[in-house]
């Protein structure tokens, strides 16, 4: 599986982590561990449509829809010809760019035509119209600038993302409301919202990946160490939020997670949303 991401302009910086294509003319429908990362994306597959694992069974995706905010593993698999589009968004950015909300999109795939109308489809169009990887990224990108309008004030659910971040998801939900100057609830609401899962669940997804991000370098570290300065009481609460939201042990390499789901847990991606580097 080919992969290539690129960055966006620094208008859209805020609200959209990059634009990403994956493509593979033979692919062998090897199943792709998708880890939650607090990003929702916008999903196109120009190519055969995936099919997602749902219980026991496999459930084909649409054509293109929004893929609502993980709280647990995705296994999912391409068909012969996989040709597929993403527009990777930061979390609380894409209700910032289109408004509405993303509450009850955990965890869901939701059709892009229901979901942006008109401009739904214009976006199908012009990726199915470009010939090439490159010339996809920068259709995608183009969509964007033309049918948003990114706000400049931050939100309050956007504002705890930050906090929440920067104290790599040990800090006490309470005292993040206490700091913003609203109520545990208030603040809940502002996620349901803009990211469609509360702040716990965001912030056990944030402590989770910010192990993610440093297992390369932290090898020589026992699992007792590592769980104990990323703020788990102890090694056995690492490896139960690692399966119930990664799927995997953390020692597992990211190879196995699959050829495309691979990139999207790189060390230098994680360190970058949820270390700060």
């Amino acid at each position: 599986m080919k992969y290539l991401e690129r960055a966006v302009s620094p208008r859209l910086a805020p609200f959209v982590e990059c634009v990403w294509t994956a493509w593979n003319p033979r692919s062998s429908g090897a199943p792709e561990r998708i880890v939650p990362d607090g990003c929702p994306e916008l999903i196109v597959h120009l190519g055969d449509a995936f099919a997602r694992r749902v219980g026991t069974r496999w459930q084909r995706q649409p054509r293109a829809f929004l893929a609502g905010t993980l709280t647990r593993p995705w296994m999912v698999k391409s068909g012969r010809r996989a040709l597929t589009v993403g527009l990777r968004f930061r979390p609380a950015g894409f209700t910032a760019l289109f408004g509405g909300s993303l509450a009850g999109t955990a965890d869901r795939e939701i059709p892009i035509d229901g979901l942006l109308g008109a401009a739904g489809r214009d976006l199908v169009a012009r990726l199915g119209r470009a010939q090439s990887a490159p010339r996809r990224l920068d259709a995608a990108a183009a969509w964007l600038l033309e049918h948003t309008e990114p706000e400049a004030a931050r939100t309050l659910s956007s504002s705890a993302v930050a906090s929440i971040v920067k104290a790599r998801g040990r800090a006490r939900i309470d005292e993040i409301a206490d700091r913003l100057q609203c109520t545990r609830r208030q603040l809940e609401r502002s996620f349901a919202r803009d990211l469609g899962i509360g702040p716990k669940i965001y912030a056990r997804i944030v402590r989770l990946n910010a192990v993610l991000a440093r297992l390369d370098e932290t090898e020589r570290a026992s699992a007792v160490d590592l769980a104990l300065e990323s703020g788990y009481f102890d090694q056995a609460h690492l490896l139960r939020d690692f399966r119930l939201i990664a799927g995997r042990s953390p020692r597992k390499p990211r190879d196995e997670d699959g050829e495309m789901a691979k990139h999207f847990t790189r060390p230098d991606r994680l360190r970058s949303l949820f270390l700060g580097e």
